[in-house]
């Protein structure tokens, strides 16, 4: 079975398209709480390390049902491109617990989410171009995420930081260099899940699945 076009692999990704946009949303709440002092969505910053985690962890999840089938297209970098999106899951999980229970700073919990979505944008990166040389998506999907994936991977700059254990600077160089992947992580990354997920599943509609 090609589970690049099964249902459970449109489901997952609008599942991570949806938290992706979750997580962005209760991330300008926060910001918006802060500048404006509105203390009522101060919570929104715990709450969007929490979205976070489970966004990276449910990518991880999407990887794994896509590994069958992108083993058989891509036999010798599959297995790492997996572990390395579990990988990517477990270090976004941990920054954000490093944050929540207040053992590190912003600085340092945001390299682990820059470096741990950039293994996501790894895997996201060679998946796309599988599909692109097999025809199985679109061209234009397949391209788009191509473009996510590359941007995430910016993020993987920020092993750096996390290699020095850089905290307590929320500007630093290198935090603003690695945050330029946010642009795949937080925008381009869940449009492209929930494009995936909708022409799945619109697919499968139209063909009577």
């Amino acid at each position: 079975m090609n589970q690049f076009t099964s249902r459970l692999t449109g489901l997952l990704a609008l599942l991570v398209g949806i938290t992706g946009i979750l997580a962005v949303v209760t991330l300008l709440l926060f910001f918006l709480g802060l500048f404006q002092d509105i203390r009522s969505l101060s919570e929104m910053g715990r709450l969007n390390d929490t979205i976070n985690s489970l966004a990276s962890i449910l990518s991880a999840v999407l990887a794994s049902v896509l590994h069958p089938t992108l083993r058989r297209l891509s036999p010798r970098l599959s297995l790492g491109l997996l572990m390395g999106t579990w990988i990517g899951a477990i270090a976004v999980t941990f920054g954000s617990w490093l944050i929540v229970t207040g053992r590190s700073d912003v600085e340092l919990s945001s390299y682990y989410f820059f470096f741990g979505n950039g293994l996501v944008g790894a895997w996201l990166w060679m998946l796309n171009r599988s599909a692109r040389r097999h025809d199985i998506w679109p061209r234009n999907l397949a391209q788009f995420g191509f473009i996510a994936g590359t941007f995430m991977m910016w993020g993987l700059i920020s092993v750096y930081g996390i290699l020095l254990r850089l905290d307590g600077s929320e500007y630093s160089p290198l935090l603003m260099l690695a945050g330029i992947s946010f642009f795949g992580t937080g925008i381009l990354y869940p449009i492209w899940c929930l494009w995936l997920g909708h022409w799945i599943l619109s697919k499968q509609h139209n063909s009577g699945v």
